[in-house]
């Protein structure tokens, strides 16, 4: 009995966390570093590391954090002559919080929007963990 209440609550916690997520405005996001792009399904907040030139890395965060944590690791990266994309799934960080099916197509399309916003064509490497490790293979499935 026991073992089945709490894996209710692990179930009902992360779903209850997104159905209250508040909406993200632009008086919260004229605190953030980087830069915003409209794309298909809203609004994306993303920074750019590192020379303009060089190979072209893409961090994906997890389920409940924003690109932020990246932040040392971008750096790392930029130092070694990388050019490092992060930026906020939707529901997360400075980025607007669409509603509806948020599963790998509908990330996949967030990625997609911003590279072409971003001009970026060409190899890239992508890096990920907890949830953004699924959209990196997600992504690289649907690029092959």
């Amino acid at each position: 009995m026991w073992s089945c209440l709490i894996l209710g609550a692990f179930i009902a916690i992360p779903l209850m966390i997104e159905l209250t997520r508040s909406s993200m405005n632009s008086t919260e996001r004229d605190t953030a570093s980087g830069q915003f792009a409209q794309l298909s399904q809203g609004i994306t907040h993303y920074e750019w590391f590192g020379p303009k030139r060089g190979p072209i890395v893409v961090c994906i965060h997890g389920l409940t954090t924003p690109s932020i944590v990246w932040g040392s690791l971008s750096k790392g990266l930029a130092l070694m002559g990388c050019r490092v994309l992060t930026y906020d799934l939707y529901g997360r960080g400075y980025s607007d919080r669409p509603r509806g099916k948020q599963d790998e197509a509908f990330f996949t399309q967030q990625l997609n929007d911003l590279l072409r916003h971003e001009d970026i064509t060409g190899t890239i490497s992508i890096v990920g963990y907890s949830m953004g490790g699924g959209h990196c293979i997600g992504f690289c499935s649907n690029a092959a």
